[in-house]
């Protein structure tokens, strides 16, 4: 049990009655897992409202009900809050004992990117002595422990719990991918972030932020927050850096990049279907790193897990171990080959994360390269056709289906892509159903030819309506793979 009036430090607020000598057993924002003695915490949603979920709580037996709208609450201790989702960070902080204090919180945050270098980066720390936890979009790992990802960022209360158990379990490191959502519902408010990264700004989720500019902001309220003494590491190379770079509030600014204007940059590189090579220059020292992970992108990638991993003290030679050693990760170019076809799934659900990988493997193919596409509903409407255009300019064959559609009609989703595609380009078709399109590309596939299965990477579902129906792209090109080779 925890003294309510700890818990609500730092928080304005006011109670209908004397809370001294009040305890509560924990703190929720949903009411299905309320019992009896807990704290809820009523918050208005984009989809829901908290306070429409009141009365579920209370026959659940809480005891306290935080509110931003007076609403009765027979039986329970009223707290009336001007802001829940700050009031739900902020107590989140309290009840977990503030673990950010006593662990490394590095954040990583911008459209793509974000689980590569988390990864890449966990693993460099693991080089040089250190545990590091990750939270993100795959999956929340703690020591050996593995949660399934709900969200790339959690929520407060969940966030500050995990970070809790990393201290408990006596990790040194929490890298942890930082959404523009997370961000814009302040998740990560009260986390002492010591380092954060940004990778990149294009355009994505502006149906949620309706606008480019909405959207960069909020990237930025991460370096906002940060304290003069953390360090921030930004791309050179974006067309966003001079923003991020004008809205971070700490001393320590490190830039990465292709040139030499940047702090740290690779050059040198050296790339084709098994990986890349190329030299990593950092505070005077070079170092030539030879990595399976492929394309431009990646380099990136690595570039800003190694600067981050610098202002750690990591020196070079662990760096180079900690970037050769990085092995694929789940989802992002993640190759099958059979036959001599290769086959790579990668989580590519923007314009820009979508010509970044096929960019990649377009000079590396030896026969033809066919992409296997579509585009999630209910989101932002505007990159379809920008998709659609840069699938048929970089692939031979572009074959274009279902990308969880949600409550949209699968169909409309693939006329607005098409409608990126140039009449002259026939070279693409459709197969609304994913297993068919899957099945579809592969057939046309010859030996030395790549195909590429955009969009879901290592997620093992698709969203049809309000349903998550088990698939995997992986599995589905695997098991067609072993049929073709019968």
């Amino acid at each position: 049990m925890t003294d309510l009036k700890r818990l609500l430090k730092g928080i304005e607020y006011t109670a209908d009655r004397d809370i001294s000598g009040v305890a509560v057993k924990k703190i929720t924002a949903d009411s299905r897992s309320v019992e009896k003695g807990d704290l809820f915490i009523a918050i208005k949603g984009n989809a829901a409202d908290g306070h429409a979920y009141v009365n579920e709580a209370l026959a659940r037996r809480a005891s306290v009900i935080v509110l931003e709208r007076d609403v009765d609450t027979p039986g329970a201790l009223k707290i009336m809050v001007k802001d829940a989702r700050i009031t739900s960070a902020i107590a989140a902080v309290n009840f977990y004992g503030d673990p950010s204090k006593e662990i490394k919180v590095i954040g990583v945050t911008g459209t793509n990117g974000k689980t590569t270098v988390t990864y890449i980066l966990e693993n460099i720390l693991k080089r040089a002595g250190f545990r590091a936890g990750v939270i993100g979009t795959i999956m929340y790992k703690i020591a050996d422990e593995m949660i399934e990802s709900d969200n790339t960022t959690p929520s407060p209360i969940a966030l500050q719990g995990f970070l809790r158990r990393m201290v408990d379990r006596s990790l040194d490191y929490c890298v942890m991918e930082v959404s523009s959502h997370a961000l814009d519902q302040r998740r990560q408010y009260g986390i002492d972030f010591r380092a954060a990264i940004f990778t990149n700004a294009t355009h994505e989720h502006l149906d949620y932020h309706k606008s480019f500019n909405n959207y960069l902001d909020t990237k930025i309220i991460l370096f906002k927050d940060l304290k003069r003494e953390s360090a921030a590491i930004i791309n050179r190379d974006d067309p966003s850096f001079e923003r991020v770079k004008k809205g971070s509030s700490c001393k320590t600014v490190l830039t990465y990049g292709l040139t030499k204007d940047a702090d740290v940059y690779a050059d040198r590189m050296d790339l084709d279907i098994n990986g890349s090579v190329f030299d990593l220059h950092l505070k005077g020292e070079s170092v030539s790193v030879r990595s399976p992970l492929i394309g431009i992108h990646n380099i990136y990638n690595m570039i800003a897990a190694a600067s981050c991993a610098s202002t750690e003290g990591i020196d070079i030679e662990t760096l180079k171990e900690g970037l050769e050693s990085a092995e694929g990760i789940p989802g992002r170019l993640e190759a099958i080959e059979e036959a001599g076809i290769k086959v790579f799934v990668d989580y590519a659900h923007t314009d820009d994360a979508l010509e970044k990988v096929l960019s990649a493997l377009a000079p590396l193919k030896r026969g033809r390269l066919i992409t296997v596409f579509g585009c999630g509903g209910n989101r932002d409407r505007a990159k379809r056709p920008k998709m659609g255009a840069v699938a048929a300019r970089f692939s031979d064959h572009v074959v274009i289906t279902s990308d969880n559609p949600r409550h949209e009609d699968p169909g409309d989703i693939i006329r607005e892509i098409t409608g990126g595609i140039t009449p002259n380009y026939k070279e693409f078709s459709v197969a609304e159903d994913r297993r068919e399109a899957i099945r579809e590309a592969l057939s046309r596939a010859k030996r030395g030819d790549i195909v590429l299965l955009a969009g879901k990477g290592h997620e093992r579902y698709q969203i049809v309506k309000d349903e998550k129906i088990p698939f995997s792209d992986i599995e589905t090109a695997s098991e067609f793979l072993r049929e073709m080779t019968r």
